[in-house]
């Protein structure tokens, strides 16, 4: 399965490379955050949109052309509505994307700027996927999946591709997981040739839960990077996929949380949201450490947060 869906990636970089940007990675050297390791950060906050959601998104627009003349169809926290929003602007076509009653007024308005048309309805992603779901089989639009699709997968996986022709040296590369279709793009490109480490919130852990469970189970969601990462059940395929490349999946805090993203400010000046800060709080929380040669690679996701709230 690994191997397939790894031919796969490099059709859909091919597909899609016209379309986003290949974001630029960053070295620093030990002691950067006070952390005994090198690190190499994949700045993927500075792509379209301000998160890796459109590389999914184009790739099955594009693989599906066809079925796209209707519009498009999305359920969305934010970051994949607005993925989904910008494809549909770049290639005119008609967008509707359905968010929960979590998902922040912000990323509310980057939709709606985008030039899709925003409905409210569910508390949580569940809940607002099958309502985007109906909408699709009734208008015959295009349904783009935040996570559980091969397609999504594919195109998200294209990172880990720029990721390592940028840094082929990496050893670990640890990344947030929300619904799991990030995490599964980025462990089937590498497989067996770097461990991939997966990060939640202790306050949304799905992937966590279901790998202890040995099955995708429901979880309780909340906190400060719900809207992003607050998916109460991971995807069957992400889940596959993860196990398959002996993923590993930690916890980590709000306060973590809170303190990496300042942090990542404060020593990069970068302004990321919540659920990018999660590999940095990882390695700072001590949960998990390294030998100080190995190579670590770290994934900021996301850059779409209301600046204020880092009281900068």
């Amino acid at each position: 399965m690994l191997d397939e869906l790894k031919g796969d990636i490099r059709a859909a970089h091919e597909r899609i490379a016209g379309h986003i940007r290949k974001t630029p990675v960053m070295r620093l050297e030990k002691g950067a955050f006070g952390l005994d390791v090198p690190l190499t950060i994949k700045l993927e906050g500075q792509q379209v949109t301000g998160s890796f959601k459109p590389r999914g998104a184009f790739n099955t627009v594009l693989k599906h052309r066809d079925l796209a003349q209707n519009g498009l169809v999305a359920a969305s926290g934010g970051n994949h509505g607005a993925g989904v929003a910008y494809v549909a602007k770049t290639m005119c076509l008609p967008c509707r994307i359905f968010v929960p009653t979590v998902s922040s007024e912000m990323k509310r308005q980057i939709l709606r700027d985008l030039g899709a048309e925003v409905i409210v309805e569910g508390a949580g992603y569940a809940e607002t996927f099958l309502a985007a779901k109906g909408e699709a089989k009734k208008s015959n639009a295009l349904l783009i999946p935040a996570f559980e699709a091969r397609d999504t997968i594919e195109g998200q996986g294209t990172l880990a591709l720029e990721l390592e022709q940028q840094a082929p040296d990496l050893e670990k590369i640890i990344v947030s997981v929300g619904g799991s279709g990030f995490i599964a793009g980025v462990a089937a490109w590498y497989g067996n040739t770097a461990q991939v480490i997966g990060v939640e919130p202790e306050m949304a852990p799905s992937l966590h839960a279901s790998l202890a469970a040995g099955q995708p189970v429901d979880v309780q969601t909340g906190g400060v990077a719900a809207d992003a990462l607050g998916c109460r059940r991971v995807g069957d395929l992400g889940f596959e996929v993860a196990k398959a490349a002996n993923v590993t999946c930690y916890l980590v805090t709000e306060d973590e949380i809170l303190k990496a993203q300042k942090d990542i400010w404060r020593e990069l000046r970068l302004i990321v949201e919540p659920a990018a800060a999660l590999p940095l709080a990882l390695l700072q929380s001590g949960k998990i450490t390294f030998d100080s040669g190995v190579k670590v690679g770290l994934v900021l996701c996301g850059s779409n947060t209301d600046p204020a709230k880092l009281g900068i």
